[in-house]
């Protein structure tokens, strides 16, 4: 291992006995340095009410093999946001954590990533900790995100995610250090979505806290973890939106400097200009935002120019969308309209407008996904044999004779 430190894994519980044995059996089954004693802390919340006390009973009877194991029973209901606080509050103790929660599974290589991301980046004061989850979607528009290629393992992102996470003893104190109670403000580097969520949310902090200090966070461009998407404080019922194909074998990570790095995205999902300008020299005369999802407003631009997919008067320079992701289009200068720089006057920024690049963005996103239309009926028609098949055998299945 590069270092002496070995980061502790921190899981999550709360009254999801099932959920738990599933995540643990993922964490038992990991791969974890020959020789290195990893803590492993479960930590309960509400586990002195009568639906955690099969939860209490998984995490006291979990055999763990590769270091020390800790059971913090919590018999008071600590609600989402303390529970996350105090786990992260382990740092002050253990240093460095991976926090868990218990709607996840973790793939086998899942700490050494984890080792390896905070060894490499533990210590920049510009990112703020590490994610495990390889993020596909963008969450503000729930259209697929795919950042650009860069010969790396990793990207980096302005905004959070809640599928693992890892952070050195420094980011953590760093982040508690400037939480901020009672909601989030607004920001112009801050997306207003993270305005709407409840009180008893942790990511609008985190979210909020790296808008107003500059940070960002790492991210596996293959995911680390899946999120199962179990019914609780966050779902009214099981989803399967999070499924993603996670790493299985192992290796050693390419993990270059915040300065090298070319997949460098905003708090938006924006890839930063200055990155964009490395790849695209058509834009290099121009000092632009980016707003290719079309999500930002007008107070959250800084710039004269704006490359975006929104409606406008007239362009300085415009660009096809074929290829993907999206910023390909103006890296290799496809011509087209659908893309344009223009000056922020120029730019339509009424509902309706909004309204179009929505469209044009939905149909960009899923065109390649959908099945043709001839597909399409074959496939309606296959439901309808199926079902009447099942309602055939049904009449033909023997009934028992009434006594």
């Amino acid at each position: 291992m590069p270092s002496a430190v070995t980061p502790a894994i921190v899981v999550l519980a709360y009254e999801r006995p099932e959920a738990l044995r599933r995540l643990l059996t993922s964490v038992a089954n990991a791969r974890y340095p020959e020789g290195a004693k990893v803590p492993l802390v479960i930590s309960l919340d509400g586990s002195g009410r009568q639906p955690g006390l099969e939860t209490v009973a998984i995490a006291r009877a979990f055999d763990w093999q590769h270091g020390p194991k800790v059971v913090l029973e919590r018999p008071e209901h600590l609600g989402v946001v303390r529970h996350f606080r105090e786990a992260g509050n382990l740092s002050r103790e253990h240093g460095d954590v991976i926090l868990l929660e218990d709607d996840l599974t973790v793939a086998p290589p899942f700490y050494d990533f984890a080792y390896q991301v905070l060894d490499a980046y533990g210590a920049d004061e510009r990112i703020g900790g590490g994610c495990l989850y390889g993020l596909w979607f963008n969450g503000f528009t729930l259209e697929p995100f795919s950042p650009i290629e860069d010969g790396s393992d990793v990207f980096f992102l302005g905004v959070p995610h809640t599928q693992g996470l890892c952070f050195s003893a420094a980011q953590w104190d760093a982040f508690e250090t400037g939480w901020r109670e009672g909601g989030v403000t607004p920001g112009p580097d801050l997306h207003p979505a993270f305005l709407r969520f409840g009180p008893d949310e942790w990511f609008p902090s985190l979210a909020a806290y790296l808008a107003e200090t500059g940070r960002c966070f790492c991210f596996p461009r293959v995911s680390l973890t899946v999120g199962w998407g179990d019914a609780g404080a966050h779902f009214a019922q099981d989803t399967s939106w999070f499924q993603t194909p996670v790493q299985l074998g192992p290796r050693r990570y390419n993990l270059p400097t915040l300065d090298e790095a070319g997949a460098v995205y905003d708090g938006f999902f924006e890839l930063q200009p200055e990155r964009l300008q490395r790849l695209a020299p058509a834009l290099r005369a121009f000092d632009f935002d980016v707003d290719l999802n079309a999500t930002k407003q007008p107070v959250n631009l800084r710039h004269e120019f704006v490359l975006t997919m929104r409606p406008v008067r007239r362009a300085a320079m415009g660009f096809g969308l074929e290829m993907y992701p999206p910023e390909l289009n103006a890296i290799d200068a496809l011509t087209g309209n659908a893309i344009s720089l223009a000056r922020r006057e120029d730019v339509l920024w009424d509902a309706w407008a909004e309204t179009e690049a929505r469209r044009r963005l939905h149909a960009y996103a899923w065109r390649r996904h959908r099945p043709s239309r001839r597909r399409s009926l074959r496939f309606a028609a296959a439901r309808v044999v199926q079902a009447l098949r099942r309602l055939v055998s049904g009449l033909r299945a023997p009934r028992s004779r009434e006594l």
